[in-house]
């Protein structure tokens, strides 16, 4: 909404001058009261007013010279014939309350007020703006379509993503009762998992949604987004690796079960991959030769691969190889996981939470992180070469230089020497 901004109980509108037309205007901005408390009001007066400023540029700018200049440095110019005059209409909701005892019932019913002792009076009579039923989930695709994001796929990917997050951490609630205290929150669940460039992703996204929302809806409120502070230090928690009894513990869960969780579970069993680099698998991105089956872990439409050491390419063997022969039968094209779900469904965080709470269960605590320290740990224990774990795991030191990079077939005969039988 153009022009209009609210200052108390009413609506005001506010537009800058033309730099050159300034000094003849005498003034920098134009600054008119609305006398409406109606944001449809004010709407509709807004754009008549700044039809009549339109004109008075106009008017002004196709007389600039030496002239007119002269005879607008003497006061000729009035801009104020080009200001219109409102007659006051607002909605006196007190008064009307006070003495209405039927709207005020009906006003308290509609709140849903459920601990009226920490409302003051003010606040329930005076807020009454649009956003009172308007839960963050119900505006998700009205925000999309204001930023023109629709025919982007991955970008709507993302925005859901960081929305799912909040609504998974703070809950879904009315878009004006987020706070300082919900955004702080969002930060330490990615400071507590140490991902913190993660969050600080997550954090634009949310902290665009809020300022397009808060905007639209004339909101006056601080961004709970904006301006969070990130330490820039963070110590690293050690991750543990899963014993030998949790392996055996985990294998025999993902060869009893046939659902998602084991089916997952089992694919990073032998790769070490994480929920994400697996859920982003297509079809094509397995190859079951007979001698040497692969997948490759890669940018496809599905997800964006940007770090050089995470594109790789990892043997399976084992249970890996079993839960992938088994999915692979049925999806033949895109998402590799798609006979369970949709693909925005399947990475949404309470995905991946399910399985870290199935394996905290078989394990003493610990997550889906563990099975790559598992493997690294398992690929030390039979002195693998590190350039061989750090091509597996996608880290850093490989070693491409003269040719001398690791070939599939090495890979495959020290993963099949650490098979959980």
């Amino acid at each position: 909404m153009k022009y209009i901004y609210k200052h108390g109980n009413q609506y005001w509108y506010q537009r800058a001058v033309p730099s050159k037309l300034s000094n003849l205007l005498g003034r920098k901005t134009l600054k008119i009261s609305l006398k409406t408390n109606k944001v449809h009001t004010a709407i509709k007066r807004a754009k008549l007013q700044a039809l009549e400023h339109k004109k008075m540029f106009k008017i002004a700018e196709n007389n600039l010279n030496k002239y007119f200049k002269n005879f607008f440095n003497n006061n000729e110019f009035d801009p104020q014939k080009y200001t219109l005059t409102f007659i006051e209409d607002f909605d006196d909701l007190v008064n009307k309350l006070f003495f209405n005892k039927k709207d005020l019932i009906n006003l308290l019913k509609n709140k849903k007020l459920n601990n009226i002792t920490n409302i003051s009076i003010d606040r329930i009579l005076l807020d009454n703006g649009p956003t009172e039923e308007m839960f963050l989930s119900s505006l998700i695709d009205e925000y999309l379509e204001a930023i023109n994001v629709l025919n982007d796929k991955k970008k709507i990917y993302s925005i859901k993503k960081s929305l799912s997050l909040l609504i998974e951490i703070c809950g879904d609630k009315p878009i004006d009762s987020y706070n300082i205290n919900d955004a702080n929150s969002f930060k330490n669940y990615f400071i507590k998992t140490d991902k913190i460039s993660t969050g600080k992703r997550n954090q634009s996204n949310l902290q665009n949604f809020f300022s397009v929302i808060f905007q639209k809806y004339l909101i006056d409120k601080k961004n709970p987004f904006a301006g969070l502070k990130w330490p820039n230090i963070i110590v690293k928690i050690g991750h543990q690796k899963f014993s030998d009894e949790e392996l055996i513990r985990i294998k025999d869960f993902c060869v009893k079960e046939d659902s998602f969780t084991s089916c997952i579970t089992g694919i990073m069993f032998e790769t070490g991959c994480s929920y994400s680099e697996i859920i982003g698998l297509e079809s094509e991105d397995v190859d079951l030769n007979k001698y040497n089956p692969f997948i490759v872990i890669r940018s496809n439409s599905i997800r964006q691969v940007k770090n050089i050491y995470k594109k790789r390419i990892i043997p399976l063997v084992g249970i890996s190889l079993d839960k992938i022969n088994k999915i692979y039968k049925v999806s033949k094209k895109g998402s590799l996981f798609k006979e369970y779900s949709d693909i925005l469904e399947l990475l949404k965080f309470k995905n991946e939470k399910k399985i870290n709470n199935e394996l905290k269960i078989l394990s003493n605590g610990k997550t889906s992180i563990s099975f790559k320290y598992s493997l690294i740990e398992r690929l030390k224990s039979i002195n693998c070469p590190e350039t061989v774990i750090c091509d597996l795991i996608g880290m850093a030191k490989r070693e491409l230089f003269y040719g001398n990079e690791v070939t599939l077939d090495i890979k495959s005969s020290w993963l099949d020497q650490i098979k959980i039988l």
